[in-house]
């Protein structure tokens, strides 16, 4: 009879010890792979942290915090093979209202011709990279639509590749036919339809624009998809070794202003809203030949019209932009 009940006391105590060690598997290792991968975030946030010269936009009265008000964020793809001097591929204006949970998102066709503060004359848009860096293309952008942009995010050609590489590739809707050389020199092939893409095959889906009867139009809109098909795959990854390939990839090719609390606020945001309407934006215009050299001229109306839906989402009347800007 005592020899059962030193038995049961045993079994007990061997049963609370698996317990407590279940509780240290279920409990420690999630904190300890958390902290790990908010280490490794940390270290390639502050690697790719770069403030601009200003402080803020002249187009802001106060400033601004990402998932609390209403912001701007310019998404500057530079051709990097061009080394310095690079131009910039590709702008992607984006106004987020985290209280309306609104999002607008308007292209900027790279031919925009419109004036370059830096040189004091009017260029095409993509070309005040060249003449004076992240800043210059910034307050382009800013004086065409007047609006501020409160942070940017940059990237390179191979940046856009690593990461496409790093999440497995991504699935996008190819609108038609078409092919594309890709960076390496060799033909790549589009079907229309549902299509699984790797890095390289991505960024011959985003570039091509020839073949493409919207042109410059039709690009943006692939541009568009490609970037929400990233967000979408990178919001899912739940492996710690995808997880921390995929930082250091961007790490390695990115720059922005947005500190790293903001970031994850950023996460948040687009978690919620993912699934929702997004408001795409256009510059119309026409395309026109000055001293020879080709430019995308955008109508005025169009110019005003989208600048007031910016505006909306960014909740800045027109008396207010009148009144920084001295008009």
């Amino acid at each position: 009879m005592e020899q059962s009940r030193i038995s049961k006391r045993k079994k007990r105590k061997g049963l609370k010890k698996l317990i407590f060690f279940l509780l240290i598997v279920v409990v420690l290792v999630p904190l300890c792979y958390v902290g790990y991968l908010f280490t490794t975030i940390k270290t390639a946030a502050d690697k790719s942290y770069v403030e601009l010269e200003r402080k803020k936009s002249e187009y802001r009265v106060e400033d601004v915090k990402l998932g609390k008000d209403p912001v701007s964020i310019l998404l500057v793809g530079v051709e990097d093979y061009l080394g310095d001097n690079g131009r910039a591929d590709a702008l992607m204006l984006i106004t987020l209202n985290p209280e309306t949970k609104e999002i607008a998102l308007l292209s900027i066709p790279r031919d925009t011709r419109t004036y370059i503060e830096v040189k004091n004359k009017k260029d095409k848009i993509n070309h005040a990279y060249a003449f004076g860096g992240l800043d210059s293309t910034i307050q382009a952008v800013e004086d065409l639509l007047e609006i501020p942009v409160d942070y940017y995010v940059e990237t390179n050609i191979s940046g856009f590749q690593d990461v496409v590489n790093e999440l497995g590739g991504i699935s996008v809707d190819v609108p038609f036919d078409f092919k594309q050389v890709g960076m390496d020199g060799k033909m790549i092939y589009f079907t229309e339809g549902k299509m699984n893409l790797n890095g390289r095959e991505a960024m011959a889906f985003v570039q091509m624009r020839k073949e493409d009867p919207r042109g410059d139009f039709g690009r943006q809109d692939r541009q568009q998809e490609a970037l929400k098909a990233i967000a979408d795959k990178a919001l899912s990854i739940n492996s710690i070794t995808k997880a921390d390939n995929l930082v250091n990839a961007v790490s390695d090719n990115t720059k922005t202003n947005i500190p790293l609390t903001e970031l994850f606020g950023l996460r948040n945001f687009y978690s919620e809203i993912k699934n929702q309407e997004i408001n795409r934006l256009e510059l119309k215009g026409e395309d026109s030949k000055i001293d020879g050299i080709y430019y995308y001229q955008p109508y005025e109306d169009s110019i005003n019209e989208v600048s007031l839906a910016l505006k909306d989402v960014l909740e800045i009347s027109n008396i207010a932009s009148d009144t920084i800007t001295g008009n």
